[in-house]
């Protein structure tokens, strides 16, 4: 059983201290390292329990999910493990569900065949061959293609990311000695003479950013869409962390330095058209209105931007190409 330890208490004074020529660039390197130790540990444990075939990685929105699989990925491959990745997001199911506002589930566990995974990881598990599903996400249609099957080779080791992973109907369907669970999330406080930031707002600027450079959303959409994956989160999390073996903080004391300004400038952007009545309909939408309850969303921009501005700057350059934050940025 995991838990949340050693929560990441970063003050502004801190991270102005740390800006210059010489001081930022150690502190961001440290601020890695730190990270490529706990993907190591990870590995480590995975490769010194050679009976261990899968590990499932779960964790809320925008805590880094995919960059971590893959990072895990490299470490095992290096170390003559091989691995074979697969996504939830493939098993999306065609049906579509709304909440009474209007805003689409992409979030609950209803959304995703959980049958059908089940039967596919235990028979890759056992060593069958399976023809893999891929999720058209504008059609919102499943989509087998031809000859595009996989298996296991008898070391090969099965990686499985999603919001859901270490969900009961998933992960706990499958015999527990031969999985690892991790469960990944931002844990932080971002302090000046109050609290500015918590994990939640980190996932929230980092999941702006990420859906207006790679969804063409705007930031309001985001901020409206957000009840949706609080509920989400509040419901079935706790008993994530519970099932996981390994709990990664990825959260990294220099992003609030890089995210921050880049999330405020795509919040300035959405005000702006807000205010002048050129905002574009939310990505996330059903009705005509295009938003489920904009004047809280606006509200809840307005008061991110006030802790925004009180945070240092630094250029996104200074991210290395093996961070998890370029999932985020780039």
């Amino acid at each position: 059983m995991a838990e949340l330890r050693q929560m990441k208490i970063i003050s502004i004074d801190e991270l102005e201290n740390q800006l210059g020529v010489n001081k930022w660039p150690r502190f961001v390197s440290d601020c890695e390292t730190g990270f490529l130790e706990r993907i190591s540990q990870v590995a480590a444990r995975v490769l010194n329990h050679r009976h261990i075939k899968a590990v499932f990685i779960s964790g809320p929105t925008a805590s880094g999910k995919t960059t971590f699989c893959n990072r895990l990925a490299e470490f095992l491959n290096n170390r003559g493990r091989p691995t074979r990745t697969v996504s939830l997001d493939d098993y999306y199911v065609e049906a579509s569900w709304y909440d009474d506002q209007g805003r689409p589930d992409f979030e609950s566990i209803e959304t995703l065949d959980t049958q059908q995974m089940v039967a596919d990881f235990s028979a890759l598990l056992a060593g069958d061959t399976v023809r893999m599903p891929t999720f058209n996400f504008v059609t919102r249609r499943r989509v087998y293609r031809e000859n595009f099957e996989i298996n296991l080779a008898p070391d090969e080791l099965l990686l499985v990311e999603g919001l859901h992973g270490l969900s009961g109907l998933i992960a706990g369907q499958l015999p527990r000695e031969r999985y690892l669970g991790v469960f990944i999330m931002p844990w932080c406080a971002l302090l000046s003479d109050r609290q500015l930031l918590g994990s939640r707002d980190l996932r929230i600027l980092r999941r702006i950013s990420r859906d207006v450079l790679h969804r063409g959303s705007t930031a309001l959409s985001t901020l409206d869409y957000w009840p949706m994956i609080d509920r989400t989160e509040q419901h079935f999390f706790p008993s994530y962390l519970a099932n996981a073996d390994e709990y990664i903080n990825s959260c990294l004391a220099y992003e609030f330095c890089v995210i921050a300004p880049l999330a405020a400038s795509h919040m300035l952007r959405s005000l702006e058209q807000y205010d002048t009545g050129s905002l574009p309909g939310s990505i996330y939408k059903r009705s005509q209105q295009g938003y489920a309850d904009l004047p809280a969303a606006v509200a809840e921009a307005r008061d991110l931007l006030r802790a925004c501005a009180r945070i240092p700057v630094a250029d996104r350059s200074i991210v290395p190409p093996q961070s998890i934050l370029n999932e985020f940025i780039r």
